[in-house]
């Protein structure tokens, strides 16, 4: 997915922006443009933040028509619809905004096929009290290399360094993960998501935001990744989109939903989908991290295990899965538990690890059993099942 937040259509992305924002008398942050906009480099990681220009048109149309950029922006649609013309409004407004100090917005410049061109565009908005928001959107062929995230990071430099700011604010669409990867990548701490915050095409959509203080350390949050686990006959690896249609199949069955009473009755791929989402959003907090289990053959989705309940103050977490009917028999989901057991430990996610088994379910209590689990204690009618009953959960323990 590519890193987009804002395009050079409306930096920042999350709200409409006027020449009547501007102020009667230019803020200190102001600057004569493009000759006195500040030049900020990062060598190691092969960018240069400097003043937008008319030479970056071209690249600015070609970025505003990419799908992705569509996806996430306001930007006009269809795809056509953005011309050289925009461009040119977009480099009058961020002209705009450093003549008044008020828009501090540069063009990201590094290796782009074969030379050093425009890749992207970043704004700092200074809104008043110490607080700013930032908007920024990269050209196609300059996404997964982690460039955004550098410019990111000399720009929230130069916002608290240089300008004095107190507060870094971002904000995105629900579901642009790209983006929000980049923000955690920088330090942003999540703080979550509010309904209808942002204004894209007409309508209100769910926005995420967080926030970076000048007294952040500016290091990475934590993102967990599924790594790749191989095994007898499984693959554990993390879903696609191309796995939808098994989840819905598994999540269908009989035996699925009556064990998972919270499963959605019909399951739909739009259940599938906020599926993946959840999933995604665990690990985004790195709270947890979930696996595909993968026929190692043919790469078929034959169901689900998770490690999740980390991050708290303690080193444990708590296992949890679930087969789709090609999977049941096998020995696969026993030999996923091991799996993601052996890695938990080796990797220092979690040292006490738990499953919990409806005490009926002969199926899952039997994987955790040839697993390696041992039974540690009963939780009385704790887990509510399909036809209403509520279900004593057994608790096993790794040794």
């Amino acid at each position: 997915m590519a890193d987009v937040n804002a395009s050079p259509h409306c930096e920042g992305g999350s709200r409409e922006q006027s020449e009547t924002d501007v102020p009667l008398s230019p803020l200190p942050t102001a600057r004569t443009f493009p000759g006195a906009v500040p030049i900020l480099i990062d060598a190691e990681a092969g960018i240069r933040l400097r003043a937008i220009s008319t030479a970056d048109l071209p690249a600015i149309v070609e970025q505003c028509r990419d799908p992705e950029t569509i996806r996430w922006a306001p930007v006009p649609t269809p795809a056509e619809g953005y011309q050289l013309r925009d461009a040119e409004e977009f480099l009058a407004f961020i002209a705009a905004g450093w003549t008044s100090g008020q828009r501090l917005g540069w063009a990201i410049e590094a290796q782009r096929g074969s030379g050093r061109s425009f890749c992207g565009s970043i704004v700092l908005h200074l809104e008043g009290d110490g607080l700013g928001e930032v908007g920024f959107g990269l050209h196609p062929e300059a996404r997964g290399r982690s460039i955004m995230t550098a410019a990111l990071h000399l720009v929230c430099d130069y916002g608290f360094d240089v300008v004095g700011l107190q507060v870094i604010r971002w904000r995105a669409v629900v579901g642009n993960w790209a983006s929000r990867r980049v923000a955690a990548n920088v330090g942003f701490v999540f703080d979550g998501t509010v309904r209808r915050l942002l204004a894209h095409r007409g309508e209100l959509l769910d926005g995420w935001i967080a926030t970076l203080t000048r007294d952040d350390p500016r290091l990475p949050q934590r993102w967990l990744h599924p790594v790749e686990l191989f095994g007898n006959g499984v693959r554990l690896r993390g879903f696609r989109a191309s796995d939808v249609e098994r989840i819905v199949q598994a999540c269908s069955d009989p035996d699925t939903f009556h064990w998972l009473a919270s499963t959605p009755q019909p399951y739909q791929t739009d259940n599938a989908l906020a599926y993946l989402e959840g999933i995604a959003e665990l690990a985004a907090r790195g709270a947890g991290v979930t696996w595909c289990i993968a026929d190692s053959e043919d790469d078929r989705c034959l169901g689900s295990i998770s490690l999740d309940g980390l991050g708290g103050y303690a080193n444990r977490g708590e296992i949890g899965y679930w087969a789709h009917p090609d999977a049941r028999g096998r020995g696969l989901v026993t030999e996923a538990v091991r799996l993601v057991t052996q890695h938990a430990r080796d990797s220092g996610l979690a040292t006490s690890l738990l499953i919990r088994c409806a005490k009926g379910n002969a199926a899952s209590r039997r994987v955790a059993e040839r697993a390696g689990y041992r039974t540690v204690g009963i939780q009385p009618a704790s887990e509510p099942l399909r036809d209403g009953q509520l279900a004593d959960l057994v608790l096993y323990s790794s040794p």
